[in-house]
């Protein structure tokens, strides 16, 4: 009787307690309980004698792994691999399947030099930048400050509590690394409602008292624990000196109970809730009581990702808004705010009166395209979005062209418009009231979409409007006809073209008439009306001489060349062909010389710099490489045919003709056209002279260094005759005389080629 009547007490007092406000989630202090769960998860493990080594650093090798194996991908890490994936992690690395599947799913990354760098300690900002990628963000979610984005997200999301050493460029050691992966387990995934722990079928219980077990009340099954929160199963491993503490509960399938996390009696957080504004001081209510919020205005705050100071929000503040001040010793280390009005989208124009209008100033903060920028820097169809308590307008650039083609659920009151073959949900009313029926926009227009935050429309530009770009110069990919059909289920055809603009940005227009003649040509397109009007570009010359890219410069000769400059590289103008073209980087053309010959146009901005390039087949790269492995050409009389086997980034392919035959050699690097089906393949030019690996990023040949690219592809034989070929990373080919090499290009750097494919045969 005397158990029962203390039971009940516990659960009256366990209600009160919980009915307080509580946190997101509760971080541990506890290392051992911490450990425990990591090891039952299959995270974290001691060393063979059950060493757990908590001091130890942690290398960025080890991280790597326990960051996989915390996360969504854990079961996709290969047990083996024939590709490495960094030259200093071969793929004979113990840690190879994971850093490649942390790589593959951008929960890591390597450093400029395309090192991975395996046996480094990880360092704190890395550690915590990593598993705040395990949970779903992004660097777009970080703002632009490395690494206090990163940092303060992580304070804001509870990932750091209890971490004992939080310095910037600290090593992590094995006791830390476990805190954060814990903590980490316990927030929620972005755009999610569970923690991440869930994809182990594992959900936590929070603030829960456990109450009694067998060993109390023989009443209660011997595999159960009796708390506030329910019963649950126990196994053998469950540690009886919990009894009667509060905390929170780790449950496998939310029911059997894998580890306990007692309460550590930390300092609590203090949380307000505000009332008004009294001049510059916050009138909150807090315990059941009203008090003037007594805070520093230089205290770090977090509103979301975005770092601020209390100061700096406070007079934002309404009524209803929550103020929780997180303090250790005595000390604030942040502050968060539960706050949340974000005003926009709103469309740049010429004149942009809204941005007055807002309350944004030269002194509010932009970022424009992830990337810090100012007022003067924004750009007519450009989306803008503005978070008062901030001061922060964040601006979003990207835009869709396309021919529009549907609207659901209907005409009249559209949620989603498909253009161009894509479906995309409405943001902004202005996008509403302009693909509505009364919007003017029809089926079969050509219409920008302004895409917003979340990758829905926030606006449109229709029928070549006044903010709409009256040209566009391009390379077309695509021309001819087109069958659409309408929210009635009515079909029409009409004409459309595809255009590939500086950058490698895709516009689709429709047209007047059919301009598949200019398929593979670099045309400029004028919008009148929604129609698209298409000739052939001019050559403006004028333009031409080294590519010159470093030292915050970039010149074309003696032009000088916009930093944000866009280049476009065209493979092919031969309209009866696969259309080639890709988006070239500036520091991709670092020293080559450009022709005006090479180049089908450019167009300056207003202070003179280029700012679009169209090349003519600079760089080689819209081309696919790889390695012929078997050649048969018969040429008898009049009938001509051939059959191809080759290996294009380890992947084998074949291809036959009738009527021609490709010119090329066994065992030799080429470029084909297309990797499946191509209608040209040639031969590279392979270098002559004794050849000497340097490093995994150069070689020399005939007294010259020549860079070889982080895409090369190396293939390795046993021997010269076989017919087996395996691709391998540059690094198992470094050791001096193991192989006969054998290295072809395309063409040399300074035209801008470079190396493609290397052949080691097995001395």
């Amino acid at each position: 009787m005397r158990i029962k009547k203390f039971i009940c007490f516990i659960l009256i007092l366990a209600v009160c307690v919980a009915a307080l406000p509580c946190a997101a989630h509760e971080t541990s202090s506890n290392k051992d309980e911490v450990l425990k769960l990591l090891n039952e998860l299959e995270i974290m493990r001691g060393d063979p004698n059950g060493d757990l080594r908590l001091g130890d650093t942690v290398t960025r090798a080890e991280f790597t792994k326990a960051a996989v194996a915390s996360s969504q991908f854990r079961h996709s890490a290969a047990s083996s691999l024939s590709v490495s994936p960094f030259y200093d992690a071969p793929y004979t690395h113990w840690a190879a399947p994971y850093i490649r599947a942390g790589v593959t799913n951008d929960l890591i990354s390597g450093y400029p030099d395309a090192s991975f760098r395996p046996d480094n300690p990880v360092t704190y900002e890395e550690g915590v930048t990593i598993m705040l990628r395990v949970l779903g963000y992004t660097d777009t979610d970080f703002g632009a400050a490395w690494p206090d984005g990163q940092l303060g997200m992580a304070d804001s999301l509870d990932m750091t509590d209890n971490i004992e050493n939080t310095a910037v460029g600290s090593q992590m050691k094995r006791g830390d690394v476990a805190t954060l992966i814990y903590n980490t387990l316990r927030c929620k995934q972005k755009n999610a409602q569970t923690e991440l722990i869930s994809i182990f079928d594992v959900s936590f219980t929070e603030n829960a008292t456990l109450i009694s077990t067998s060993r109390e009340d023989s009443a209660i099954p011997g595999d159960e624990v009796f708390t506030d929160m329910g019963s649950f199963k126990i196994r053998d491993d469950f540690d009886y000196s919990h009894i009667g503490m509060k905390g929170d509960i780790a449950l496998k399938n939310n029911r059997t109970v894998i580890g306990f996390f007692p309460d550590s009696g930390a300092e609590p957080d203090e949380r307000y809730v505000v009332y008004s504004m009294l001049g510059s001081d916050v009138v909150a209510y807090r315990d059941g009581a009203f008090e003037i919020v007594d805070i520093p205005d230089a205290a770090a705050a977090y509103d979301g990702t975005q770092r601020s100071t209390y100061g700096a929000v406070k007079s934002t503040l309404e009524m209803g808004d929550i103020i929780n001040v997180h303090k250790s010793n005595g000390n604030i280390d942040y502050i968060l705010f539960d706050k949340g009005k974000m005003l926009g989208p709103y469309t740049v124009t010429s004149e942009s009166s809204h941005i007055s209008d807002a309350g944004i100033t030269e002194s509010t903060k932009v970022t424009r395209g992830g990337k810090a920028a100012t007022l003067a820097e924004l750009q007519t169809g450009d989306i803008l979005y503005y978070v008062p308590e901030l001061d922060m307008a964040f601006v979003y650039t990207n835009k869709v062209t396309g021919v529009y083609e549907k609207a659901s659920p209907n005409a009249d009151a559209p949620t989603e418009v498909t253009v161009s073959g894509v479906t995309y949900k409405l943001e902004g009313a202005e996008a509403f009231k302009k693909l509505s029926s009364v919007g003017g926009a029809e089926y079969g227009d050509t219409v920008t979409l302004l895409i917003g935050k979340s990758n829905d429309v926030a606006d449109v530009l229709t029928n070549g409007g006044a903010d709409a770009p009256s040209m566009i110069t391009g390379y077309v990919y695509a021309a001819g006809t087109k069958t659409y059909t309408t929210g009635d289920l009515k079909n029409y055809s009409g004409y459309y073209i595809g255009i590939a603009a500086p950058g490698g940005d895709t516009y689709e227009y429709t047209c007047d008439r059919d301009c598949s003649d200019y398929k593979n040509s670099v045309v400029n397109v004028t919008l009148s009306e929604g129609k698209a009007s298409v000739r052939r570009a001019d050559n403006p010359g004028g333009a031409g001489g080294v590519f010159r890219y470093g030292d915050g410069k970039i010149s074309l000769g003696g032009a000088k060349v916009s930093a944000d400059v866009k280049i476009l590289d065209v493979g092919t103008t031969d309209k009866n062909e696969t259309p080639l073209y890709c988006a070239v980087y500036p520091s991709r053309l670092n020293n080559v010389n450009i022709s005006s010959g090479k180049i089908f146009g450019f167009t300056k901005n207003g202070a003179g710099e280029i700012d679009s390039l169209i090349l003519n087949d600079v760089t080689g790269d819209s081309y696919t490489y790889g390695l012929a492995t078997s050649v048969q050409n018969v040429n008898a009389g009049m009938s001509l045919s051939g059959s191809y086997s080759y290996l294009v980034n380890g992947v084998s392919y074949s291809a036959a003709t009738s009527n021609t035959i490709f010119s090329i050699g066994r065992d030799m690097g080429i470029r084909l056209n297309s990797a499946q089906n191509p209608t040209s393949i040639s031969n590279l030019t392979e270098l002559d002279g004794n050849i000497e690996i340097l490093s995994p990023s150069a070689l020399s040949c005939g007294g010259r260094t020549y860079e070889i690219p982080p895409d090369v592809q190396v293939y390795e034989k046993t021997y010269s005759m076989s017919d087996e070929y395996t691709m391998i990373p540059i690094s198992d080919i470094a050791s001096a005389g193991s192989h006969t090499l054998y290295v072809y290009y395309d063409r040399l750097p300074e035209n801008g080629g470079k190396i493609r494919v290397i052949l080691a045969v097995r001395k």
